[in-house]
Formats: C-alpha cells, structure tokens, sequence
C-alpha cells in the first residue's frame, strides 16, 4: 500500500511540476486589458480617469472620464478615442481613427454622445512602453515634444 501511494505521490509530484506551455501567454495575448490612470492632483474638486482597453483584433478605445473627487461615479467625457493598435517588441503603437473630444476649454467634461467628433488631418500614432509583466503601459514621449515625466498607466483588469 505505502509503495503505491510512493508512485502516486510521484506521479502528481511530476504531473504538476512540468511547465504547461499552454499556460505562458504569448505577447499579443498577455496585453490584453484595460489599464487606467487617474489624475489626482489637477483639480481640488475632481479627478480625471484615463483609460486604455486594448482588444482582440487590435482594437484599441481610450477615454478621459470625470469624477468628483474620491468618488465612482463618472460626470462626464473629455475625450473618447476608437482605433488600432500593434505591438512591435515590448511597445504598443496606437492609431486612433475615431477621435472625440472637447473643443471649449471652459467645459471640463460632456455626456460622451455629445462630444464633438475631430477629424485628423494628419496621420499620428501614439507610443507606449509595455512593462515586462504587462502590467503596465508608459507613454513614450515623441522626438522634439516637451513632454512630463511620465505616469503609467496600470492594468486593472
């Protein structure tokens, strides 16, 4: 009896010590998710949640959402952004295609079917710094920008 639960035990042991190759996630799949930002400190009343959903098929939503600070509840939009995205190595290449956003700067946010819809005249694609454990995306300042230092934005999903 103790010698067949000897070769159970072992056979489990090795059973669950092998590395399932299924279970790594390739790089377009472990960057899949929302990752969010929220700026605190800009205004003493409320705070502004920015949000990156990176999809199956490359898809790509942002938006800029409003809240009255500390709390969940979204007033409102500045912005909403649909488009594509590509991953080239450890950097996230997004091209929006559907911008919405405020064009008042004495309005802080809208309902997001108000926001006027801006077309780009030009083509222009954003840049992010994928950690290594996908957790987090930087936004790579562009050649000759003044650019602050950046906050990543973190994966809550």
């Amino acid at each position: 009896m103790k010698r067949n639960i000897a070769i159970v035990m072992s056979f489990m042991a090795i059973l669950f010590s092998c590395k399932n190759e299924d279970d790594e996630l390739n790089p377009g799949q472990a960057i899949l998710g929302i990752y969010q930002k929220t700026d605190r400190d800009l205004s003493d009343e409320l705070d502004f949640v920015r949000r990156i959903e990176l999809k199956q098929g490359q898809q790509v939503v942002a938006q800029g959402t409003v809240k009255n600070k500390g709390e969940s509840a979204t007033l409102g939009f500045q912005y909403y952004y649909e488009g594509t995205y590509k991953l080239e190595g450890k950097v996230v290449v997004i091209n929006f295609t559907k911008t919405f956003h405020l064009t008042d700067p004495d309005i802080s946010y809208l309902p997001k079917d108000e926001l006027p819809e801006v077309s780009r005249e030009f083509f222009f694609e954003d840049r992010y710094k994928v950690s290594d454990d996908y957790q987090e995306l930087i936004y790579i300042c562009p050649p000759n920008a003044l650019c602050v230092p950046p906050t990543p934005f973190e994966k809550i999903n």
